[in-house]
């Protein structure tokens, strides 16, 4: 329960950032990405047998010149399976990051994954996030899904 509130306390001071207008970030520089958002994957999306339908994330990562990274990245991805109803939990830590010139952030990291099907958590699960502020684009171990079109919220690139 704590948890949940932490990530509830995380995601609502992010929304109350994502209200400052983006500025656009150079190659090189330190800078942020904040997300408070809610989004569908585009068909055919899967993950262990989990036909995913949508996903819900928060983060806030400070990216660095050199090019490490720190700051949390929370997903929920949702979908359906043979068990039903699943949500597969990401709790991650961004370790490396960088802006591209034409105004995108990719940060990595590693994350706790709980497959929502009664397993125990799995450790070590490296992730890696682009973002654009408008789109983004997920990969969790060797999966890269297809882009998230966002519904809710917002993704900052600062």
């Amino acid at each position: 329960m704590k948890k949940l509130i932490g990530v509830i306390l995380v995601v609502l001071g992010l929304m109350a950032t994502a209200s400052i207008p983006n500025s656009t970030i150079a190659a090189g520089e330190s800078g942020t990405v904040t997300a408070a958002a809610r989004g569908t994957f585009g068909s055919g999306a899967a993950f262990r047998s989990v036909a995913l339908t949508g996903i819900d994330l928060g983060t806030g990562v400070f990216i660095e010149p050199d090019g490490s990274a720190t700051g949390p990245f929370n997903a929920v991805l949702m979908g359906n399976s043979l068990l039903g109803e699943q949500k597969i939990t990401i709790d991650g830590t961004a370790l490396h990051g960088a802006f591209a010139p034409d105004g995108r952030a990719y940060f990595s990291g590693v994350a706790t994954m709980d497959l929502g099907n009664g397993t125990p958590p799995i450790g070590g699960v490296p992730f890696s996030v682009t973002t654009t502020g408008d789109s983004l684009s997920l990969s969790i171990d060797s999966t890269t899904f297809p882009a998230v079109q966002l519904t809710a919220g917002t993704i900052s690139v600062e």
